[in-house]
């Protein structure tokens, strides 16, 4: 799934043989299959018990301490604390040798790197769910990020075949996060006020946004299409978007009150009647096929 120009950009980066994925829930084990599948050595730390098993995945529920890894990549609870307390522990048992990375999705790397002894080598990587299916990684200097830590993760990103999308300075939400919640919080806006239903906001996404930026992306279709239109639109219509500046009281309210998707039985939806690990399931082979597809009509 690697471009030829991301390919040779990383030509001279050094391989990565070993890694520590810290955190063997979803997303770190989707992590762990995803770079065992490229050959490189892998080991999921999890302290709870978990019944997992991958070809090339070590388990433990501690941080080996005989192991040596060249990069390490912390898949923990969304909490500052809580991440910064797995790296005292990193830092404790590997000193500075090996690149360390966070997963997360919204914290702001600087604050996360504060108390680190060694915070030349954090940076973020950060992967979108499922972590071995989608063909794009975010990877994000933080402030004081020296450019071998960046090679080391550019490097295991290319040799799993994915794209690195490389971010040169920190912004909360980096740039896919960004893009989905702009999108997000309007959607939110429209359907608290009664506009619009989920089941019309998702079908627009799936049948008219989604597959046309699979072809033209979000710029090259403005381009396409021409900007003059573009512009005269957003003189009309951007004042009348949701500028709240905070997080939507619609969201956070069915967050309180238990309401958080299939696991609850209630979300956007009501699952209670169905099966949802049977959807996630469906929706995960449907993508791969989607980008296979993608990728092959890509090179035509």
């Amino acid at each position: 799934m690697t471009s030829p120009a991301s390919t040779d950009k990383a030509s001279d980066a050094p391989l990565c043989s070993s890694l520590l994925v810290v955190g063997g829930g979803i997303m770190g084990q989707g992590i762990a299959r995803l770079f065992a599948g490229a050959g490189i050595r892998v080991t999921l730390v999890e302290p709870r018990e978990i019944t997992f098993s991958h070809p090339g995945v070590r388990t433990t529920r501690l941080l080996p301490p005989e192991m040596l890894p060249d990069l390490v990549i912390e898949a923990v609870f969304e909490d500052l604390k809580v991440k910064q307390g797995v790296y005292a522990d990193i830092e404790a048992a590997y000193g500075g040798r090996p690149a360390l990375a966070t997963n997360t999705s919204g914290l702001p790397l600087d604050d996360l790197a504060a108390p680190l002894r060694h915070p030349a080598r954090f940076l973020a990587m950060h992967f979108f769910q499922p972590a071995d299916v989608f063909p794009m990684i975010e990877v994000v200097r933080a402030t004081q990020t020296e450019d071998s830590a960046v090679a080391t993760a550019v490097a295991a990103v290319t040799q799993a075949r994915r794209d690195p999308i490389l971010l040169e300075r920190p912004i909360n939400g980096y740039l896919i996060n960004r893009l989905q919640h702009s999108i997000l919080h309007e959607a939110y806006h429209l359907l608290e006020s009664g506009i619009a239903t989920a089941e019309m906001i998702d079908n627009v996404a799936k049948k008219l946004l989604g597959p046309r930026m699979c072809i033209t992306g979000l710029l090259e279709q403005k381009d396409l299409a021409g900007l003059e239109m573009h512009a005269q639109a957003q003189r009309s219509i951007v004042p009348t978007l949701s500028h709240t500046g905070v997080p939507n009281a619609y969201l956070q309210d069915m967050v309180a009150r238990g309401d958080v998707g299939i696991r609850s039985g209630r979300g956007f939806y009501d699952w209670r009647n169905r099966d949802g690990a049977a959807t996630q399931r469906r929706a995960s082979d449907r993508l791969q096929r989607l980008l296979a597809y993608l990728e092959k009509d890509a090179a035509e």
